[in-house]
């Protein structure tokens, strides 16, 4: 797991109306498990400034739930960073909040009254359970920066990743630690995936790591060229993050059940 990795699962956004005893006493529960809560004003401006977190918890009321403005741009947040999401409020503001986030990262969610000891436990332990299953290593190979700095923001909070900008660094990066799959560019100059593939083949310890490819070309001619390959898959690079994360995701659901 890498540093910052780690920080930024340690890392609470937390989205209240104000302060009070309940919601000072949840932030000192989270400070004394080892994590930072963050809780800025309640507005878009302020929160885009903020650090990456791996954590969102609402508390919710009215002035929250009603704000179409922020609660959209939480849902953005949340997909962006693939947050785990944590909510406290009304019957009536919870089904409004669980609305605007996925069903996948929308973990729990307590009804007012909450005792607030019993309700930091369960997301603590929530949250530990969730990160501790994130241990799948993936090697992405791409000769363009952009397409690695973007990768990484999309799946940095949910895999182990180490970054390649060649065939030749990917082949170095493969004899220090054998990941759990490789996303690896079609087209790169000098060496590029189709030969990365080769040599992955030819040895041993690597042959049977499974490869998806990073392609840019959707034609059926492209798609057949690089399938010939027989890689686990393909994933075109002019898809949304959202796809390209689930096409990933499933991949690894899949292998579960191998």
């Amino acid at each position: 797991m890498s540093e910052s990795m780690d920080v930024t699962r340690k890392r609470v956004l937390l989205i209240a109306p104000g302060k009070g005893i309940i919601i000072n006493n949840l932030v000192e529960h989270f400070n004394k498990s080892g994590y930072e809560v963050m809780a800025p004003q309640l507005k878009v401006t302020a929160l885009s400034k903020e650090e990456k977190c791996g954590v969102l918890l609402v508390y919710c009321d009215p002035d929250i739930v009603d704000d179409k403005e922020l609660m959209i741009y939480l849902a953005d947040l949340e997909k962006e960073n693939d947050m785990l999401i944590y909510a406290i409020g009304s019957a009536d503001e919870l089904a409004t909040c669980r609305k605007y986030f996925s069903n996948s990262n929308y973990q729990l969610e307590f009804e007012r009254p909450i005792n607030v000891s019993e309700a930091s436990e369960q997301i603590l332990n929530d949250i530990s359970e969730n990160f501790s299953k994130i241990t799948k290593k993936i090697l992405v190979v791409d000769d363009s920066g952009t397409m690695l700095r973007k990768i990484k923001g999309w799946l940095e909070n949910k895999y182990h990743l180490v970054l390649a900008n060649s065939g030749a660094r990917a082949m170095k990066a493969l004899a220090i630690d054998v990941p759990d799959l490789v996303l690896l560019d079609y087209e790169m100059p000098i060496v590029d995936g189709k030969q990365v593939l080769e040599m992955m083949r030819a040895e041993p310890e690597y042959e049977k790591i499974p490869v998806i490819f990073l392609t840019g070309k959707s034609d059926k001619q492209s798609v057949i060229d690089v399938m010939a390959l027989k890689p686990e898959g393909y994933i075109l690079k002019s898809q949304d993050s959202m796809q390209i994360i689930k096409q990933i995701d499933d991949f690894f659901e899949k292998q579960k059940g191998k």
